[in-house]
């Protein structure tokens, strides 16, 4: 009796995690609530079509960059895809049907339902927060040999890309970049030290906050360069392994007891 309501157990969780694992594949159950773009965005619905996934939108950056090319006309054509790929929102998130196990631990820790693989992000919308759109920015720039890092400005994520043996800014998801008349693109120490250039840029956005935060430059916290595994990238990464392991686990598990009784 009691191998039985286990096997029963087993089986019902095992089908259902398989189930809905299915559904978030071959369906659009398994995409996240993209916002639409706001009036100063400049994405692109298009390109969205065209870039399905993370090797596609690689393929269409190589083609249009190339070695004839230096590190900044690069670093402005990459970024020019991303912010015309994404719109600005809160945290894309896995939901029960793209990951079962992370939305569920995401319930206990929000940061752990956060999608950070790049593919994820392009396959399943088109929004995402600032740390979100600044990591794929991070990875197209690092794929293509630009040194990079990632700076944290107390609750703005941004990108500093390394050539000319200086950092220069790039802001993804409000769409800032700091050029000057010769076609210099600043650092954010350059960029707190011009105060006008600086409140042009961020007075009225949605990180107007930005202005002091870079201004002072004591709230800035630069990661080390491109870009550094985090511990939720590793869960993430084993989170798409055991939405699938432990359903066929349990279905395994139940149909041995099955054959056991």
């Amino acid at each position: 009796m009691y191998k039985n309501v286990v096997s029963a157990g087993l089986l019902i969780f095992g089908l259902a995690g398989m189930f809905v694992s299915i559904l978030g594949v071959v369906t659009s159950l398994g995409e996240y609530n993209s916002a639409p773009p706001r009036s100063w965005e400049q994405f692109d619905l298009q390109l969205v079509n065209e870039t399905p996934d993370f090797a596609s939108l690689q393929k269409r950056v190589r083609l249009l960059t190339d070695e004839s090319l230096n590190e900044q006309e690069k670093m402005l054509i990459i970024y020019n895809e991303v912010i015309r790929r994404f719109t600005h929102s809160d945290p894309a998130r896995y939901n029960i049907y793209s990951n079962w196990f992370l939305w569920l631990i995401g319930t206990v820790h929000p940061s752990f339902s956060s999608i950070g693989k790049p593919d994820i992000l392009l396959k399943n919308g088109h929004s995402g927060l600032c740390s979100q759109q600044t990591y794929l920015l991070q990875v197209l720039a690092g794929t293509n040999g630009i040194h990079n890092r990632k700076v944290g400005l107390n609750g703005h994520v941004v990108m500093e890309a390394w050539y000319d043996n200086d950092w220069h800014l790039f802001d993804p998801d409000l769409e800032v970049v700091p050029i000057t008349e010769g076609n210099r693109i600043l650092s954010l120490d350059d960029l707190a030290k011009s105060p006008a250039l600086l409140e042009e840029l961020y007075q009225g956005s949605e990180c107007e906050e930005c202005i002091g935060i870079i201004a002072s430059r004591k709230d800035n916290s630069a990661s080390k360069p491109y870009p550094k595994p985090t511990i939720n990238l590793y869960v993430e990464q084993a989170g798409g392994v055991i939405k699938w392991f432990f359903p066929i686990l349990m279905i395994f598990f139940a149909l041995y007891l099955r054959r056991a009784r």
